[in-house]
């Protein structure tokens, strides 16, 4: 696999592979459904078939599509979707995904765009709110915003909008100062913990979000090209 891929998995025995790793280290993976997400650990695993065990056993599942999300033993982000056969209050009977998606770690955490990106998104007391995006991954956004602003932990977004500017680095195809910009919305998402104490007068928030496969696609694309630039600058990402 290259450095600037993003790997799809379509061999049966790779992607159970990966859920035998996940079962023998006893991980957690999440499930997302109807915007919700809950985690589990793998229990069992056939050629056709998964057995998990819910974290929770008052979550909540109908027999629709669900998604995976979660990072493997080998630190890489999987994403994949399959259906549920089965319900129980502590298991859940599921297809093994016909296919899965990996993203490479660096691609997936930790990139940084440029300093006037913006993740624009309503809080629980209806404020419509723009924080600057400090670093950006495969899931996430880490949003920086007034330490007064009513913004409640964790709570659930009804969408959010990223607004990404990337600086593209000089070359005989863009002059000194091009800047792409891209635009991205996610139908779901939630504030997941505060970063720092309290102590600043601007607050960190980290932001999980779901997209859909081709949101995937392209955050990946928009991903790779911050990590390029930082590369070029002699910057890791």
């Amino acid at each position: 696999m290259q450095d600037s891929d993003v790997e799809i998995v379509r061999e049966p025995g790779a992607v159970s592979r990966i859920f035998e790793l996940m079962l023998e280290r006893r991980k957690t993976l999440s499930i997302v459904q109807h915007g919700h997400r809950s985690d589990a650990w793998v229990v069992k695993v056939s050629p056709t078939r998964l057995i998990l065990a819910k974290r929770d056993k008052a979550s909540k599942f109908t027999p629709e599509p669900v998604e995976f999300q979660f990072r493997c033993v080998l630190g890489r982000n999987i994403i994949g979707k399959s259906r549920i056969f089965r319900m129980k209050d502590e298991y859940l009977e599921l297809s093994l995904p016909a296919e899965i998606m990996i993203i490479q770690r660096r691609h997936a955490y930790r990139v940084v765009p440029t300093a006037d990106s913006l993740a624009i998104f309503q809080t629980v007391g209806k404020w419509i709110l723009s924080g600057r995006i400090e670093d950006l991954s495969a899931n996430g956004v880490l949003v920086r915003l007034p330490q007064a602003t009513p913004v409640v932990v964790p709570w659930e977004i009804r969408a959010v909008c990223l607004q990404l500017n990337h600086a593209v680095p000089a070359s005989e195809f863009a002059p000194q100062g091009t800047v792409e910009s891209f635009q991205l919305r996610f139908e779901w998402a939630t504030i997941v913990r505060k970063a720092d104490n309290g102590t600043t007068k601007l607050a960190s928030y980290g932001i999980r979000f779901t997209p859909t496969p081709a949101d995937e696609r392209q955050l990946a694309q928009i991903i790779l090209k911050f990590e390029r630039a930082a590369r070029l600058k002699g910057v890791t990402a």
